[in-house]
């Protein structure tokens, strides 16, 4: 079996030997609901649980000094992915689960690590996570689930793309390597409001089209559990209801292309009139949530203008029918991540911008 060590800072040592743990530790199934809090696009496999979009998590909360041991792996054999650890709500690192066996993750903890996070660090595009389970001395119940609700829809921006370039430096490694979603503007800012979340969101893919192909599109996937044309699984409102969906789509649509396929120039009337049908789908289907449209802090000059004339559209529209859709844009911040994309600093900044727009949407009365 693979080890994977996480060594923390906070714990300088181990009590007992190793064989002595193993015999006082409890094995803890991962669908096990009286100790594990799941947040994001999940699906149950066997006694496991399959880890799909960006950012979905797993928490629980620990109540002796101990090392816990973190069962997982990955799908597919030849793919890797990450999980981003938090304890107590301070990030303590991303560490590589490979695909060609389950991988022991050891976390060494003290009796005042109380709560702890798993997120997926990569997206639904780079492979599933599987989660098998944990052994640990002792799981106080899990941790309750905030009241309110946030989807964040999108692309590479809200994926996390890119954003964790020291550690991983561009260019090295696979392309998803400096993926961090932990660390992603959304993820930031549902943790700073304290809600539950979830990132549907898929690098390169657009509203009407992608950054290269026509499609499919995040809206022809969306109703997909894992985000994909595999339509047998779906995600539905019973999986999710959130009172507030923010949609950071455009950035893609309005590329360049990738020089080899055919591109037609950018279509305003396409991709409103894509923007509308989607924005409609969501208001039928999840109980008429509140509706946020965001720019591209990756865009500038004429594209910028184009995109905001084309978010105006599609809020005008919906006013037309009663119903307000909140557009927010963001003042333009450096892209030093990998192939352009924000840092994770800059996602911090974005986060900052973003998070009084939300506070003030959910506050409101629709």
């Amino acid at each position: 079996m693979k080890k994977i060590i996480f060594g923390l800072a906070l714990v300088t040592g181990l009590s007992g030997c190793q064989q002595k743990e193993k015999q006082t530790s409890k094995l803890y199934s991962a669908q096990n609901t009286e100790y594990f809090t799941i947040s994001g696009r999940v699906d149950k496999r066997d006694s496991s649980l399959v880890m799909i979009s960006p950012a979905s998590k797993i928490a629980f909360k620990n109540r002796q000094q101990d090392t816990i041991r973190i069962y997982s792996k990955v799908d597919d054999p030849k793919q890797h992915a990450f999980w981003a650890l938090a304890i107590n709500g301070e990030y303590k690192g991303k560490k590589r689960v490979d695909g060609d066996t389950i991988n022991e993750l050891k976390i060494p903890v003290s009796k005042n690590d109380t709560l702890i996070e798993l997120y997926k660090a990569t997206e639904a595009s780079t492979g599933n996570l599987v989660f098998s389970g944990l052994e640990a001395k002792d799981l106080a119940d899990a941790p309750k689930k905030p009241a309110l609700k946030i989807e964040f829809i999108g692309n590479s921006i809200t994926s996390g793309f890119g954003n964790d370039n020291i550690e991983f430096p561009c260019g090295e490694g696979a392309w998803f390597d400096a993926h961090n979603a932990y660390y992603s503007y959304a993820t930031i800012a549902a943790n700073r409001l304290n809600v539950d979340f979830i990132l549907s969101s898929i690098s390169g893919w657009g509203m009407y089209r992608n950054w290269d192909v026509t499609g499919p599109t995040v809206p022809d996937v969306y109703d997909n559990l894992y985000l994909n044309t595999d339509s047998t699984k779906t995600y539905t409102a019973k999986d999710f209801k959130p009172e507030l969906i923010s949609i950071n789509l455009g950035t893609n649509d309005l590329s360049d292309g990738d020089g080899q396929h055919e591109r037609l120039p950018f279509s305003v009337d396409d991709y409103v009139g894509a923007y509308i049908n989607f924005v409609q789908h969501l208001i039928d289907t999840r109980d008429n949530p509140k509706i946020a449209i965001l720019d591209s802090p990756m865009i500038s000059g004429k594209k910028e203008e184009i995109l905001h004339r084309s978010l105006d559209s599609v809020a005008s529209y919906f006013e037309t029918k009663g119903k307000k859709i909140h557009v927010f844009d963001f003042t333009p911040i450096p892209e030093t991540g990998c192939g352009a994309h924000p840092s994770i600093e800059e996602d911090k900044m974005m986060a900052d911008q973003i998070v009084p727009f939300y506070e003030e949407i959910l506050a409101t009365e629709e």
